[in-house]
């Protein structure tokens, strides 16, 4: 286990290690290397390319631990219980299955958040605990997800579908309860290794002790200051157990930072040295030098400390400093609206970090929908997601019909539409949209099994409405229209390549919604960054505001209030982790600002600064007020005196 502190250069000890495993013999396809985003993984096999040429580097086994998930699975789609046409659900996707979930259950439960519910069986899938094996809190959230967790599993198999945790959990199971399959694996790789390793669950962490052989040849790289995922499952006891989990492990610390200074890794170290369960700590060793102090800055308001932050901005521009070398971190994204607002009336571009990504808007999923439902059409969720889209009279009450119809008589809702003139209840206009549906998708069904992919997409997109004429010129339209197109592209480049088959296109479609579950951020061009502090993980800028350190904010309130939440000793570790994360985001310069008070329901209530600004050293520290924003306030009095002064001059004339 690598022990890599902040900016230590962590990924080059993952790409140093495979490139000289190669140069040892090692075969490449006996290397298993995994992490966490699909950028990630590019970047690290690019580098392993520069070094061993890129023939070798695309024959290791390198990917996240989903994408290696969806080879696994379809590979081993038979012992599964799959078979070769199962579909992938994304978080959308799983969303409509707890929604229609939630709807047949009692009326309490209608009301409740689908994405708060799914996140619970996320989180008890990861653990590896089956519906069996749940049991619920005092907590509504907690009882409604039980009670439709075994539903929600009953569901995908029906579908003939997987979601994005079964890519690992069910390898997992596999693995477990068939030696043969196990030992196959086994066998199969002679080096594992993995990136990020503080941020992997249960179920990760047992498909690396699965897949692991006797050599015990596992090399793992992370930080157990920066294990900040605890919400989404992460569990930051596998890396600070890993002796446990592999006996007889070797443990190295990086400790030499080459990134910040050393005055805001004096800050880092101060910070993170006060946490209660460090088995593993180290201090982080600057190579440059000390640097400016970091800057406290304490502002009377949140609406002030928002104009400070812009005003301070400004300021640094005017210096010369490129915006995309400045970013504004915060706890909760709530916190980014007001600075946005002074951002704006500043005239200073910004990107909030984790915006829509392109393979998350509504036309390019629906048309992923539809290409679904041709290649599979068992596919129930993906057929109702765009059963009426465009509307094609197919209204909620013709829909009720057809749904009821496929469950009496046991069959898939494409084979319902293809009986539409037996259901009675429906108007002969709806018995006639949902058979050219039906007919549109058989059609495009026969056209992808003839291999003819981009034609069929193009013609069958076009023929259910998705690729519409040019009538409609305005600006959502065309960029509707355009992206429609782009995903019909896609489609053509992968036909292009040699080798393509419809197991391809529908490799394409489940890596799409891999993508769709990835955090990756688009190029943010010349702007400023705004981002959460999880956002932030694994970014550096030159001057970094780490904004709202007050407590109630940073730490969040529900790890210190017990009124709120069982609050835990781990929750609050976790929240000095992300304080620690935030400030090892910094290269130069760094600011730590706060607000005293605020309004609260009518009532001025002072704020208390965060307890993770207590102890910091003061020579690597400085009280610290913008000379722009005092000039701004001196221009701001001038301007009101002498308006002041023209309307007296005016009553006086």
């Amino acid at each position: 286990m690598v022990l890599a502190g902040a900016g230590s250069g962590k990924t080059r000890v993952i790409t140093a290690r495979i490139a000289r495993l190669l140069r040892a013999g090692v075969h490449p396809g006996a290397i298993l290397a995994v992490t966490f985003t699909n950028k990630a993984a590019n970047e690290m096999r690019e580098r392993i390319g520069a070094t061993v040429g890129k023939d070798a580097a695309s024959r290791i086994w390198l990917s996240t631990f989903h994408s290696f998930g969806v080879r696994f699975v379809r590979e081993e789609a038979k012992a599964l219980g799959l078979g070769s046409r199962f579909t992938i659900f994304d978080q959308g996707d799983s969303l409509g299955v707890v929604r229609e979930l939630l709807r047949t259950e009692s009326t309490a439960d209608r009301r409740l958040d689908a994405q708060a519910i799914l996140s619970r069986i996320s989180l008890w899938k990861n653990a590896m605990l089956s519906p069996e094996e749940v049991r619920a809190k005092d907590d509504e959230y907690d009882q409604a997800a039980a009670s439709i967790y075994s539903d929600y599993e009953s569901t995908l198999t029906s579908m003939h579908a997987v979601d994005f945790d079964d890519l690992v959990t069910k390898p997992v199971a596999l693995l477990r309860a068939r030696p043969g399959i196990r030992h196959k694996w086994r066998t199969r790789f002679e080096h594992i290794l993995v990136d990020e390793f503080q941020d992997t669950n249960v179920a990760q962490l047992d498909l690396v002790r699965l897949l692991s052989n006797e050599r015990g040849n596992v090399c793992v790289v992370g930080d157990d200051d920066q294990s900040i995922y605890g919400w989404r499952g992460a569990c930051v006891d596998n890396i600070l157990d890993f002796e446990r989990h592999f006996p007889g492990a070797v443990v190295t610390k990086l400790e030499r930072n080459y990134r910040s200074r050393a005055s805001i890794l004096n800050v880092a170290n101060a910070a993170i040295g006060q946490s209660t369960k460090r088995p593993y700590a180290k201090a982080l060793k600057a190579v440059r030098d000390a640097g400016s102090p970091v800057r406290l800055c304490a502002l009377q308001e949140p609406q002030e400390e928002a104009k400070f932050v812009a005003a301070e901005i400004g300021n640094i521009q005017k210096e010369g400093v490129d915006p995309r070398e400045i970013a504004v971190l915060y706890r909760s994204n709530t916190q980014a609206k007001l600075l946005e607002e002074e951002l704006r009336v500043a005239g200073i571009p910004y990107r909030v970090f984790g915006g829509t990504k392109f393979f998350d808007r509504k036309e390019i999923k629906d048309g992923i929908a539809y290409l679904r439902v041709a290649l599979n059409p068992r596919d129930d969720l993906s057929l109702r997601r765009i059963v009426n889209t465009p509307a094609r009279g197919l209204g909620a009450q013709s829909l009720r019909y057809v749904f009821d119809y496929a469950t009496e008589h046991r069959m898939s809702l494409s084979r319902a539409l293809r009986n539409a003139e037996k259901i009675q209840s429906l108007s002969p206009r709806a018995q006639t949209s949902a058979g050219r549906l039906a007919d549109a998708i058989e059609t495009a069904s026969k056209g992808f099994r003839a291999g003819r992919y981009a034609e069929t997409a193009a013609t069958f997109l076009h023929s259910v409405g998705m690729i519409q004429d040019d009538a409609d010129q305005s600006p959502d339209a065309k960029r509707r229209r355009a992206n429609v197109q782009f995903l019909v592209r896609s489609v053509e480049r992968l036909e292009s390549r040699a080798g393509a088959d419809r197991e391809a296109l529908q490799h394409l479609l489940h890596q799409i919604a891999l993508d769709s579950n990835d955090d990756d951020a688009p190029d943010p061009g010349r702007q400023v960054t705004l981002s959460s502090l999880h956002s932030a993980k694994g970014l550096e800028f030159s001057v970094v505001f780490l904004i709202g350190c007050v407590e109630g904010v940073l730490p969040h309130a529900r790890t210190t209030d017990p009124r709120i939440t069982d609050a835990s000793v781990a929750d609050l570790e976790e929240e000095r982790r992300l304080f620690y994360v935030g400030v090892t985001r910094a290269r130069d310069v760094l600011y730590l600002t706060r607000h005293k008070e605020r309004v609260h329901r009518g009532r001025l209530l002072k704020i208390t600064p965060s307890r993770f600004l207590q102890g910091l050293p003061e020579d690597d520290t400085q009280e610290y007020q913008s000379t722009g924003s005092r000039e701004l306030e001196r221009q701001e009095v001038a301007d009101m005196a002498k308006a002041l002064l023209e309307r007296l001059g005016a009553t006086s004339g």
